[in-house]
């Protein structure tokens, strides 16, 4: 590991005619990839129902003229870009192995949003085009961009789109793609997730844990019936005592009660009441530590309003991981940024990495735009800043297969 020098390796990249190229295709095909994220954005994915988005997604990447195409059954699109450049062969070298570059496909907002897309100045406003509209285009545009640059990879790349990335999502597409999937079938030598603003390299993937926590009681009349057990205050209760809990600053490690529910009426007594909790650290014995002391108070607080039931449900678990800093996947990354006068800092982070990098898998994230308002309805992304973007997602991609290529 100490003799690979990225820089050389970027640099060879950098100086590569497709990499040329594909700076000329960025600089002439600016309203192609406009034309594309406004099409990505328009198309809503909620949570757990992304299929319009994906049948969107793959019929895009057959249009652009690859074959190997396909939804697998947990709703991802995987796009092979063929080693050698043909229809789906593969060289000797690596023959086995692949390369991915990915996007989440799914949106934080419901069914019914407006996603249309709003340009004011430099700026694009929706729902979710930032967060990932904006890279989930950028694998189409560099699909094609490649195609038509005539690029020939030593070993297949995948073009993955995938699902359930956002709220309960769980992750669900990566820990289909890696444990059942493609991924599963044939070695993943090195993933590149893009999400996020330009600027951040994620090596290190935040674990977590997310609970569904039920109150159930009598209820009964506020007046006529008062003195009864409530569901709710035994609900205030956990969340007060939850708020007092002391978690490290290092390992940095966070609680948050996500939504709150329950209740018929203001004079009736509660019957049921729900909360959401959220639990992370970067530190796999630190969230565990965190995790028993709000079980503890969810469950101390039934105890103290007596006669109320309470049910706990883990509706959510991120696997933490990393990878070192060290590591050549990390090293190209921040010499391709450097090399394109972009600083990088690392971060921890909850993404789709967190898969690959639970699994011991080279894997980095990083994103190629600067957006603001992620997740409300004001959402935004700065249409200047993709274009040094998608440079750095090009040449990282280059960098990386090259590097992969000469192992």
């Amino acid at each position: 590991m100490n003799s690979f020098d990225p820089a050389g390796a970027v640099d060879r990249a950098l100086a590569s005619p497709v990499y040329r190229a594909m700076e000329r295709w960025i600089d002439e095909h600016q309203s192609d990839y406009i034309q594309q994220l406004i099409a990505v954005t328009e198309v809503p994915a909620p949570p757990f129902k992304e299929e319009a988005r994906a049948r969107f997604v793959a019929d895009a990447f057959r249009r652009i003229g690859l074959t190997d195409v396909s939804i697998d059954e947990e709703g991802n699109v995987v796009a092979v870009y063929p080693a050698g450049g043909g229809q789906g062969g593969t060289s000797a070298q690596g023959a086995d192995e692949v390369l991915v570059i990915s996007a989440h496909l799914d949106t934080v907002f419901p069914e019914g949003t407006d996603t249309r897309v709003r340009w004011e100045g430099d700026r694009f406003y929706a729902p979710g085009v930032g967060d990932n509209s904006t890279h989930v285009a950028a694998l189409l545009f560099i699909a094609r961009g490649l195609l038509e640059a005539g690029f020939r990879p030593r070993r297949d790349i995948v073009f993955l789109a995938n699902v359930g990335e956002e709220g309960l999502g769980n992750l669900r597409g990566m820990r289909y793609f890696f444990e059942r999937g493609l991924g599963a079938k044939r070695r993943v030598a090195a993933t590149l997730v893009l999400d996020g603003r330009i600027g951040f390299l994620g090596t290190e993937a935040v674990g977590s844990r997310r609970l569904s926590v039920t109150y159930t009681g009598p209820g009964g009349h506020s007046w006529g019936d008062f003195g009864r057990p409530s569901a709710v205050h035994a609900l205030g209760r956990a969340i007060a005592a939850i708020a007092q809990l002391k978690v490290p600053e290092d390992p940095k490690t966070t609680f948050n009660v996500g939504t709150v529910s329950g209740g018929t009426a203001v004079n009736a007594i509660a019957e049921r009441a729900n909360m959401v909790v959220d639990l992370r650290s970067v530190d796999g014995a630190a969230l565990a530590e965190l995790e028993a002391a709000v079980r503890r108070a969810i469950e101390n607080a039934a105890k103290e309003e007596q006669n109320i039931d309470v049910k706990i449900d883990v509706v959510g678990e991120r696997p933490g991981g990393r990878i070192d800093p060290g590591h050549p996947l990390v090293r190209l990354v921040q010499a391709a940024a450097e090399r394109l006068g972009v600083t990088l800092t690392r971060e921890a982070n909850s993404t789709d990495a967190n898969i690959p990098q639970s699994l011991g898998l080279p894997a980095v994230v990083f994103g190629i735009k600067r957006a603001g308002g992620a997740h409300t309805l004001q959402e935004y992304m700065e249409v200047p800043s993709v274009w040094g973007g998608l440079r750095l997602a090009v040449l990282a991609l280059l960098s990386t297969e090259a590097w992969l290529a000469d192992k």
